[in-house]
């Protein structure tokens, strides 16, 4: 079975749409099958997205690593003037994302890829793709930490590890719990 963080051309083209609505804002995107959350905004991202809003300034250069069809990079590019990085694993979220982003006439670099090999940028934005393990996770906390000039945010489940992964960036970054709902915890990870 193919996971949403797997590109599978073999699945079929489902085009669909759903709405959500944010700091007062009604954002429309498009999505497909073989994608995360392709029906509507997941509960963890919508978390990690108010409480950056809420805490963190405007950035310049932003990255929106595991990008999928694009609510963060959307809704950032909606709210700050910045130079806007979306990269993800999964060729068709990547797609929609393109569709997404100039349906708001915004522009984007686009990269189909796992992890970031280069730039440095002021804020970065993941919600881990848990169901690759934590080596994958970790890796990518990692080489997201390794280009950032500012903040790394993360968004993570309770009872899917963040109490670990917070263990974890600790070792080697000084890292703030920013947020606590519906069992998601969000940290603002910086370089020491």
């Amino acid at each position: 079975m193919t996971q949403y963080f797997e590109w599978d051309p073999r699945l079929d083209q489902k085009a669909e749409t759903f709405t959500f609505s944010l700091n007062d804002k009604d954002y429309t995107m498009q999505s497909n099958a073989g994608v995360f959350s392709k029906d509507k905004l997941d509960t963890g991202t919508r978390i990690l997205l108010e409480t950056v809003l809420k805490n963190e300034k405007p950035c310049q250069k932003v990255l929106d690593m595991g990008c999928g069809i694009g609510p963060v990079g959307v809704v950032l590019a909606s709210e700050w003037d910045c130079a806007l990085t979306m990269v993800d694993v999964n060729q068709k979220a990547i797609e929609c994302a393109k569709v997404n982003m100039r349906n708001i006439q915004k522009e984007a670099t686009f990269l189909c890829q796992d992890g970031i090999k280069e730039g440095m940028f002021d804020c970065i934005l993941l919600n881990p793709p848990i169901r690759t393990g934590k080596a994958v996770i970790y890796r990518l906390f990692d080489e997201c930490m390794a280009h950032c000039s500012g903040s790394l945010w993360i968004v993570i489940r309770k009872q899917h590890g963040a109490a670990s992964a917070q263990k974890y960036l600790e070792q080697n970054y000084a890292v703030k719990r920013m947020g606590k709902e519906k069992g998601f915890w969000v940290f603002q990870i910086q370089n020491r």
